[in-house]
Formats: C-alpha cells, structure tokens, sequence
C-alpha cells in the first residue's frame, strides 16, 4: 500500500486538498477577463491550485497556457519560453501546428524537430543581438490573435513571475502593461515563488505593472478541511486517526498544506502496521522529522550571519505578544540596534526563511522553528511533547 500523504510535488485528484473556495473565484476571473496576482507564503500549493484550475477551465472551453518562467534569465528567454508555450497549446499534425503558429506569431520562426521517442518538438530562434521589442511585441499579442482566432475565451499563467524582475531592464514589464489592458478575451495571471518579489513588482507605485491587477492573496486551508482531508487518508488506508489528534497534526503544522502533508507522511510510515494512532505516535513522528531535517537545518544557519542567526533564534523562542522592535525583546536577546535587526530581517525575507504580513514576522518553515527552538533548549535527545 502506497503512502497516501504527497509532499515536494505538485498535487491534483484525490491528492489536492480542498481551496474550493479559491478555484470557484479564480473561475469567474478567468470568465471575466479579469488579470490577477496570485501570492502566498512558499509552499503553500499555488501552482498546483492554479493547474486544477486551468483543468477545469480547459473544460469549460477556454484556450488555458501555462508558462513557467523559472529558467528565463533575459528578455530573449522569456519571448522564447513563452513562444514554446504557445505552442503546447496547437494539436494536431505537424504542418497543422506549424501553419497554425506562422498564423499568430509574424515575426518569430517555428523550427520542428522530432526527439528520441518521435515526437514533435517546436523550437523558436531569436536574434539575440538584435532589439527584442519586436519579437516581444509579436509574442504578447499571440494569445489574443488566437483566442480571436477560435471565437474562444483564454487564460495565460506566468509562473514564477518574478524572474521578469531580475532581466537588467523593465522592457517586458512595460510592453506586458502597454499589451494586456485591450485583451479582454483573454486573462492573465501571474505567481511567483518570492512572495516579496512578486508583490513588489505589482504593489510599488513605481514599478510598469502597479494596480494593473486584482491581488488575490492565498492563505493557508481552514482547520477544519484539513483535518477532515487527513482523517480521510488515514480512514481510505485502514487506519484510525481521532478527531482530536488530527487537530494536534494540524496545530503542529499551523494549518500550513505542505509541513501538514510532510508530517502526516513520516506519520504513515511509522504506522504502517498498526491500525489506531496515538498521540505517542506523532510525537515519535515529529522528533524522527526533526531528525532528517537536522542537517539541512543547520546547513542554513551556518550560511548566516552572526546577526542573521541571532534574529532567526530569538523570533523562533519570541513569545506570542513581544513585540520584535521593543527595547525589551532587544536586550533579553542581545539584538543591538533596531535598524541592524531591521537589515536582518530584511535578509531573512529574502533568503526565504522569514515571511513579513502586515508588520508581522513569522517563520515559512515551521519546522525549522521548532528544531530550533529544540535544540537551543538542549532537547535533541530527549521525547518532544506535543500535548
């Protein structure tokens, strides 16, 4: 029997957990025409709800094109990436896909080759020497030529969106504000997996894509569906989970899809011949992750600074209501000043440690908390407790 629990990937079927609410929203963006950026803490599922949702829609019979930014180190790369795309989204034979492309893309050249297993591959060469505006131009307007074409409603989705920002210039930012606001049949969304990135890109006054979008912030799954999705896994793999230890799983995990998932893994896998869990059984479940995870835990401490670590310490040990920048909390932890904590922070947020909500600071691993916290208080050998 396979472990029910999936972690590390992308989820869909009977593996994806709830966000009815989101897909339904989403849905009617799509229908709308409404362009929309979509940002969340690291790992909270975003391309996995975006990929349900582009299921769904292809269903209901709109053009769906999903585009993953994450290699693109240029403005030539994206134009590239996106073109190849395109692409993906035109079935048929060879020379249906090519006349089809040569229709909606004008100035960028489709060259089919045919890889190992015979399959057909599309591939785009550009100038790179030359100015990219054109070639950008033709791309962006592609979509809509074709959905034009088809009498169909589109949906594009930039993943890792906040790549763009990282090309030397804001040519595609500007060119994509100058193109999206006249494609009404077509909707665009974007996400990345830097939250302060990509919300900077659309949420600063001086950045080309400022208020061109509805911002659509993806939370962590309600209690309640998450317990109910677990205490279901446990029940489809003959095995008993109480109601009141699936909310212990969940309150470790604060309700947070991929930590819930990841214990609720090493959860099975400890069980796996027994028939009832115990609450012995997820403190021997979270100790053994901890335990894993000790080595990549300290392989992140030991890239900080001095300054860095001791931020990262005292807010895994800081108390509900102390408040970071206070004197107090300065001193019990020998921070120094406000504006070198503040620096620390700063670079704790971009190395994707430390998520900042409304002047709130918390950690995106939750884990890595609580093996902190663990270990300062000398307890790596020793039964947690999580009662």
């Amino acid at each position: 029997m396979r472990n029910p629990f999936v972690y590390g990937e992308e989820v869909s079927g009977k593996n994806f957990c709830n966000r009815d609410r989101e897909i339904k929203e989403l849905l009617r963006d799509i229908e709308n025409g409404q362009n929309v950026m979509i940002y969340s803490q690291r790992r909270f599922g975003k391309t996995s709800l975006i990929k349900e949702v582009l299921a769904r829609a292809k269903r209901r019979g709109f053009v769906t094109i999903y585009v993953d930014l994450y290699p693109a180190l240029t403005n030539a790369d994206f134009v590239e990436i996106y073109a190849r795309s395109i692409s993906n989204t035109i079935t048929g034979r060879v020379e249906k896909v090519f006349k089809g492309l040569t229709e909606i893309l004008k100035r960028l050249t489709p060259r089919i080759t045919v890889d190992n297993q015979g399959k057909a591959q599309v591939e785009f060469e550009i100038n790179r020497q030359a100015d990219i505006t054109p070639y950008l131009d033709d791309v962006l307007k592609a979509v809509k030529r074709y959905s034009d074409k088809k009498k169909k409603q589109a949906v594009v989705v930039f993943d890792e969106f906040q790549q763009v920002g990282f090309f030397g210039d804001d040519k595609v930012e500007k060119q994509i504000r100058s193109e999206i606001g006249s494609h009404r049949n077509v909707s665009y969304i974007f996400m990345g997996s830097k939250k302060h990135l990509i919300y900077d890109m659309f949420g600063n006054s001086n950045r080309p894509l400022y208020k061109s979008t509805k911002h659509f912030p993806l939370a962590k799954i309600e209690e309640g569906e998450l317990v109910k999705f677990i205490k279901t896994k446990f029940k489809n793999t003959n095995k008993k989970l109480p109601t009141s230890l699936a909310h212990t799983i969940v309150s470790i995990s604060e309700c947070h899809p991929y930590y819930t998932q990841f214990l609720c893994h090493v959860l099975w896998e400890l069980t796996f011949v027994r028939k009832e869990i115990t609450e012995q059984n997820i403190s021997e479940s979270l100790k053994l992750l901890l335990k894993r995870e000790s080595a990549a835990y300290h392989n992140i401490l030991d890239m900080l600074t001095a300054r860095q670590k001791q931020v990262l310490l005292a807010l895994a040990q800081r108390v509900k209501h102390e408040r970071i920048f206070s004197t107090a909390f300065l001193v019990k932890n020998n921070l120094g000043s406000v504006s070198s904590v503040q620096r620390a922070l700063s670079s704790l947020i971009e190395k994707d440690l430390i998520d900042k909500e409304e002047e709130k600071y918390s950690f995106i691993d939750v884990f890595l908390k609580m093996w902190i916290t663990e270990t300062r208080r000398g307890g790596g050998n020793t039964d947690m407790q999580i009662a």
